[in-house]
């Protein structure tokens, strides 16, 4: 797809009547006979867009599949992303958006994938990536915070992909600290943020994000069906993916400046959604593992658990399980 289809997408996006091939060309400083190519090659791609005589064009529906293009025009102006990548196949996402930041890349790329044949999660763990059915998506990042702040970015992404999904959805989704979202007792998404440097030692993040969006049981491995939950499995009907990668990305950036300038409003966004606060659990941090009342959020988004003994302890990683009491 070239720029003309993508500002033909956000001109089609942007009315909900006919337009003619002469208003559109006028509206975006091409010829007649451009638009009609790139109308074609829109159909091409597998959109729906019904030529009506005598009123113009209108698009009625995207292809069930991620396209560049229909990003860029669906997301329109954003200032966390400048750049969006799609691929059909690749081992992880992350290790592509880490390649590009070792090779001097600037932030503000996203990179999706309809599935992930090396997909992987916190502590090493597989992430199965279902083919057509999730968002698989990477965000390389060059954070204008202190080294020391990066830590802030799981929290900032869980707050914003949670928020999303209760827009997608219309239910209320939890955050499991650090880096899980819950609708119900169902995890539907995860975060993976990691770091490096490139040639020149500047350092940039990486922020992982997996969604599961129209899922079916089926689709999940045996050993998942029963933790493992879908946006679908609480709309009862399919949601149009690109739609909700838009909805993320948006949320992100609707809170990147409170990211750098009022991060305490998200860390009380953060402990309002949390799936453990208030709650008798177990984290296990390497070999080592602490039980105790998970307690409140500090400010920099670590945990605070207090144990059995009276004493508070600052978790800042660790996996979590709940302990009934």
């Amino acid at each position: 797809m070239t720029p003309l289809d993508a500002r033909l997408l956000r001109a089609l996006r942007d009315t909900h009547v006919h337009l003619p091939a002469g208003d559109l060309a006028a509206q975006l400083g091409e010829s007649a006979t451009a638009i009609r190519a790139g109308l074609a090659a829109l159909v091409a791609a597998g959109f729906a867009i019904e030529d009506r005589p005598g009123f113009g064009f209108r698009l009625l529906a995207a292809p069930d599949r991620l396209i560049a293009d229909d990003l860029t025009a669906r997301l329109g102006g954003n200032a966390l992303i400048r750049e969006v990548l799609v691929f059909a196949e690749t081992e992880s996402t992350n290790d592509l958006a880490t390649r590009l930041g070792r090779d001097g890349a600037a932030g503000g790329v996203a990179i999706f994938a309809e599935h992930q044949t090396a997909g992987r999660g916190r502590f090493g763990r597989r992430w199965a990536s279902a083919s057509h059915r999730g968002l698989w998506f990477s965000l390389l990042l060059r954070p204008a915070l202190p080294l020391a702040d990066w830590a802030r970015l799981t929290t900032w992404a869980a707050v914003a992909l949670a928020a999303a999904i209760d827009e997608m959805t219309g239910a209320k989704a939890a955050i499991k600290w650090p880096n899980d979202i819950f609708l119900g007792d169902k995890k539907v998404a995860g975060i993976l943020a990691e770091s490096g440097t490139d040639s020149a030692g500047s350092p940039f993040a990486v922020l992982g994000i997996g969604v599961n969006v129209n899922h079916e049981p089926a689709d999940f491995p045996p050993d998942l069906r029963a933790s493992a939950g879908s946006l679908r499995s609480v709309t009862g009907q399919p949601l149009d993916r690109t739609a909700c990668a838009v909805a993320i990305l948006r949320a992100l950036d609707a809170r990147r400046s409170a990211l750098v300038t009022d991060f305490p409003a998200i860390i009380a966004e953060a402990a309002a959604r949390s799936f453990l606060l208030g709650r008798w659990i177990k984290v296990r941090v390497g070999d080592a593992a602490a039980e105790g009342l998970a307690e409140t959020l500090d400010a920099h988004g670590h945990l605070l658990l207090r144990q059995a003994d009276g004493t508070l302890q600052c978790l800042t990683a660790g996996e979590v399980t709940v302990i009934a009491r």
